[in-house]
């Protein structure tokens, strides 16, 4: 129950199944066994393709994208369930109309459905029949055409687009929380597993085998004591499920609340940098200050200038120049 209640070990179990019913069907003598393992290994890879998912939740960036496009999947289940509902309302009553009296084929409800649901992505493949009919099936078909078209196409898809709006902003506030508790599940989870990586992981499991055989059946003491030192890592403690979600709700209410608590904070810090940036006040002292420290370097300049000079007037005796006054 414990492996099962991980999605992505769901996910390893369906795949792991999938292959050997596959690999099984590949080599039976029938034609048509052939053609099922075909299917089943062409599923099996999906499977597998999607289950990498899994290695983008150690990156900061993607991490929490896997909990968005969960999330969405699950508005998606309840937005699927009334699109099919419009579906048929609109299918059935069209393909009666239609096509007319047809013998029953297990084919039909895929033709209905391939007949509405590509309406909703533009896909008029049927609109000139309807434009051709100028009976009173051709009136109510292009009259159902018309609601379902203006239900389909504008209200559910636009619905859907908030609805996923709603939880990726929901989400993206506490990417950052959402991230830690990735990293937090996936090194508890790591911790549990073999050191040696697939394929060598079957070396770990051997060498479990061997520590048990040889602690319970030939009982010896080294092995015994390897035994009790990897079954007491393994080892969880068990207490009640009503003192267990207890804990899990003040722990939750009290990493909320730390937490916004620093984003206010941080927040404060910014509102009060932004002020005092742009404030009038701090405006006047900022250009005071500026026209002090330009005044401050036009007395610098004329005190190397006169400096300057004094020298050159110096030089200038030296030379023979006694004669000259200086100036009072």
């Amino acid at each position: 129950k414990v492996y099962l209640s991980i999605f992505w070990n769901k996910l390893d179990t369906l795949a792991i199944i999938l292959f050997i019913l596959g690999c099984i069907l590949r080599f039976l003598p029938i034609n048509q066994c052939f053609c099922f393992a075909r299917i089943v290994l062409a599923i099996d890879l999906c499977i597998w393709y999607i289950r990498t998912l899994d290695i983008f939740s150690a990156i900061k960036r993607l991490g929490p994208k896997l909990v968005m496009i969960g999330e969405m999947i699950h508005d998606l289940k309840f937005f699927m369930l009334m699109l099919i509902v419009f579906i048929l309302a609109f299918g059935v009553p069209a393909y009666s109309l239609l096509d007319g009296i047809e013998k029953h084929s297990w084919h039909m409800p895929r033709y209905i459905i391939n007949f509405a649901y590509w309406q909703i992505f533009g896909e008029l493949q049927e609109i000139d029949q309807i434009e051709k009919n100028y009976e009173l099936s051709g009136y109510v078909m292009f009259f159902l055409l018309v609601a379902y078209m203006t239900v389909a196409n504008i209200l559910l898809i636009n619905l859907l687009i908030a609805m996923f709006s709603n939880t990726f902003d929901r989400l993206h506030s506490d990417t950052n929380c959402i991230w830690k508790f990735q990293q937090y599940s996936l090194v508890c989870y790591e911790l549990k597993r073999p050191l040696l990586p697939p394929p060598l992981i079957i070396i770990s499991h051997i060498w479990r085998i061997i520590i048990y055989m040889f602690s319970h059946i030939i009982k010896i003491k080294w092995f015994y004591m390897k035994y009790i030192e990897e079954k007491n890592q393994a080892k969880k403690i068990k207490i009640n499920k009503i003192l267990t979600k207890q804990i899990e709700e003040i722990e939750d209410a009290f990493g909320h609340e730390i937490y916004f608590f620093s984003l206010k904070n941080n927040q404060e810090q910014i509102d009060s940098n932004e002020e005092r940036i742009y404030s009038p006040q701090e405006i006047s002292s900022n250009k005071i200050k500026t026209l002090e420290n330009q005044i401050q370097i036009i007395q610098n300049q004329q005190s190397n200038m006169f400096q300057y000079f004094e020298r050159l007037m110096n030089g200038i005796k030296k030379i023979g120049g006694n004669d000259i006054e200086m100036p009072k």
